[in-house]
């Protein structure tokens, strides 16, 4: 079975390819060109040097969000596009979810943090993989109270995501920059779990998960 993870939840973003569980090739960038510019040429590029025809494919997983409005669009709509064309069904993975599965073999609680500006975050906890929470949007503040509060000790709290970088200094507990960033693997193997386990989408039920209005919505109710 082959695998297409995508990720353009952030400006990091990404493209990478499983035969089974294992991985043939990754494409990781963080530059400051949009994802409708990169997307298509990395995923290309992959397929290329993997020499793997885009009809070999079986399963796509492409991060849903919370993250960057526009490039989940990308993302999503390019997902969304290819279960289409290639007759072949999407998973849906939260980015959330992504960073609790690529850092599942740490033994204490992971928190994602995706950065929603203002010192606020979207973000969940997890331990060995597994959801210990919903996923919330609070300010930071908020969220490390709740690490205070959950019995762990401080070294046993691991902060991943652009929001741990983002906010180190607050944290002064995250991973590196380098490393804290969203594997498009990571994606692409939490992708195939959910799919052996039953779970799947296709072209038409595969949809962004934004977690809060954008700022037009948000304005134009107010002026409602």
């Amino acid at each position: 079975m082959y695998v297409l993870g995508i990720d353009t939840s952030t400006m990091t973003g990404g493209v990478a390819l499983l035969k089974g569980e294992e991985l043939v090739g990754e494409s990781v960038l963080n530059i400051r060109t949009t994802h409708s510019e990169r997307l298509l040429p990395a995923l290309e590029r992959l397929l290329a040097d993997g020499g793997i025809s885009v009809d070999e494919l079986n399963l796509l997983s492409v991060v849903t969000g919370p993250g960057s409005f526009t490039g989940l669009r990308i993302g999503v709509a390019t997902a969304k596009g290819l279960s289409y064309a290639l007759k072949i069904p999407a998973v849906g993975v939260t980015t959330l979810e992504g960073y609790g599965w690529q850092f599942k073999y740490f033994p204490g609680l992971v928190i994602a943090l995706v950065d929603a500006r203002r010192e606020h975050v979207f973000w969940q906890a997890f331990q060995g993989g597994a959801a210990v929470n919903e996923p919330s949007y609070d300010s930071l503040q908020a969220v490390l109270k709740w690490c205070r509060d959950s019995g762990k000790p401080e070294e046993q709290h691991l902060f991943v995501g652009d929001g741990a970088i983002q906010y180190a200094e607050q944290i002064q507990s995250s991973v590196p920059a380098a490393l804290s960033v969203l594997r498009p693997s990571s994606v692409a193997h939490l992708g195939r779990q959910k799919f052996l386990a039953g779970e799947q989408s296709d072209a038409f039920t595969l949809n962004p998960t934004y977690m809060r209005q954008t700022e037009a919505e948000r304005r134009w109710k107010e002026q409602a």
